[in-house]
């Protein structure tokens, strides 16, 4: 079988031959001409970062974080390769990192810097990274929790009021926490929000202020300042990008209490008071303070008229006991006291009292649904108090139980049970009693 022959003849002639002939030759051409005109060149970027990070490597295992401000080392970038590359080539096509492969304990360490490329472009390579190392210091990262301390600087009363300490807005805010390298925090004895006033404010009502965060020494030295609009300061005041701390906010408000003081009356209360008795006549109750001063919002210390202590039980009031009863004072919302008064002792006159034991069989049920019967137990050993003149001639005939049944159901129930007289209304049962009780439909 013959092969083929080729007719270059036709060939020429052939539009389609022709077409795919002169294609290939002007590429040729333009490649040719592309390599003579784009040489080899080199470019020089400045101001590059570089990219430290101690994330999944052994470094973070081990607890270690950066120290160093990396962001502000730069540096200078030269590659090469043929022209028409190298010219559109941008600082963002490539990056420069430092591996930490080789860091496991605290300490500054000098990592090599290499680069790569971060972008389809190919075709170049890296002359030379300068400087070809980077000192990076690291330490352990702890986390530790502070108490904030507020402080507002030139600020007083109006006459007549008082500027108390000031206090956190937000009280989930009292406590911050920061987390950093150990040598740092270690040199954290304290975190305060400071106000400073650029003159002299005379408050008539408290007032809310914007706080800086200031974390201090042992010596009360500032270390870092965080301005409430964002700035961060050294312990030299000079204003910083940032720090190796972590805090768990760097914002915050503090507020200004402007308070008024006043003195008023203490009164004694009681509760279960007998209709008939005359508590100042037989019993004669004092107080320790007949007067106190209370410190708080002007509008309501000025709606004060007295100190109200909370009131005794007359269920404590027997004739066997001292008589002597503390008891705290009943404040309005925001109302404290200036004295340091932890409780008011109450005494009471207890020499015209007695008492008697009873055992009550006499009982009235109140409340007691409509078709159901009730029945319970004598109520034992109940002691009654009042004056001697009435106890003296106090019989069981004078006094029964009752007891509130109301929404109670058949069956067994322990119900509370309130001792009253038919005869006298200056007497009063001492302490709780219950009576078991049986209901029954009828």
């Amino acid at each position: 079988m013959k092969k083929p022959i080729i007719d270059l003849k036709k060939l020429i002639y052939n539009k389609r031959f022709l077409i795919t002939l002169s294609v290939i030759i002007s590429v040729v051409v333009w490649f040719v001409a592309m390599v003579e005109r784009n040489p080899i060149r080199e470019q020089t970027f400045s101001d590059v970062s570089v990219s430290v990070s101690v994330e999944n490597t052994s470094a973070q295992s081990l607890g270690l974080g950066i120290v160093s401000d990396v962001s502000s080392y730069k540096f200078t970038v030269k590659i090469s390769g043929p022209n028409y590359i190298v010219s559109t080539i941008k600082n963002t096509d490539f990056i420069l990192s430092a591996s930490v492969d080789e860091v496991n304990a605290p300490g500054t360490y000098s990592l090599d810097v290499t680069g790569s490329r971060n972008s389809y472009v190919s075709g170049y390579n890296f002359v030379s990274i300068e400087p070809s190392t980077i000192d990076v210091t690291f330490d352990y990262f702890d986390t530790k929790t502070y108490k904030i301390t507020p402080k507002i600087v030139g600020v007083s009363a109006s006459e007549g009021l008082v500027a108390e300490t000031p206090i956190v807005s937000n009280k989930d805010q009292e406590t911050i926490t920061i987390k950093g390298p150990r040598e740092i925090l270690n040199k954290i004895y304290s975190v305060g929000a400071l106000t400073e006033l650029s003159k002299n404010t005379v408050l008539s009502s408290s007032q809310t202020y914007d706080s800086d965060i200031v974390l201090y020494d042992e010596n009360g030295d500032i270390l870092y300042r965080y301005e409430s609009g964002g700035s961060i300061f050294d312990s030299e005041d000079k204003k910083i990008e940032s720090t190796p701390l972590t805090l768990s906010f760097t914002s915050i408000k503090i507020t200004q209490p402007i308070s008024k003081k006043a003195t008023f009356d203490v009164n004694i209360n009681f509760t279960n008071i007998p209709s008939g008795i005359d508590i100042s006549g037989i019993l004669s109750p004092s107080v320790d303070h007949r007067q106190a001063t209370v410190l708080g919002s002007p509008e309501v210390v000025e709606k004060m008229q007295s100190i109200e202590l909370s009131a005794i039980d007359f269920k404590d009031i027997s004739a066997s006991s001292t008589g002597e009863f503390e008891v705290t004072p009943s404040l309005p919302e925001g109302i404290k006291l200036v004295d340091n008064i932890e409780y008011f002792k109450v005494k009471l006159d207890l020499s015209n009292l007695a008492e008697k034991t009873f055992n009550i069989t006499d009982i009235k049920y109140n409340g007691l649904s409509s078709g159901l019967s009730a029945k319970s137990s004598t109520v034992k050993n109940v002691k009654i108090c009042g004056p001697k003149s009435v106890i003296e001639k106090l019989k069981s005939s004078d006094i029964y139980a009752e007891i509130d049944l109301s929404d109670k159901t058949a069956g067994e129930h322990t119900s509370e049970v309130s001792i009253k007289s038919y005869s006298y209304s200056d007497i009063w049962q001492v302490g709780s009693y219950s009576s078991s009780v049986t209901i029954s439909n009828k």
